[in-house]
């Protein structure tokens, strides 16, 4: 019994990890996963947290405009 309670654990726990890969697959959730690591990457090589936001945001709203290019 006590192995099919910690396999439906492990099911229940890919269910969630599948769901979270949906949402980052999106081109809004891949932006915003880009953003989210380039912040955190500068931030921890030394630059201060307003400089990092303002380059993670440059960049991310330039993959944005990218990604979401509209057709005319």
């Amino acid at each position: 019994m006590a192995f099919l309670n910690r396999w439906l654990q492990f099911l229940r726990f890919l269910e969630g990890l599948l769901e979270i890969l949906d949402v980052v697959t999106t081109p809004l959730g891949t932006v915003a996963t880009v953003g989210v690591m380039l912040y955190s990457l500068l931030v921890f090589l030394g630059t201060d947290a307003s400089t990092a936001a303002t380059l993670a945001g440059s960049v991310t709203l330039g993959l944005s405009c990218l990604i979401t290019r509209p057709d005319f």
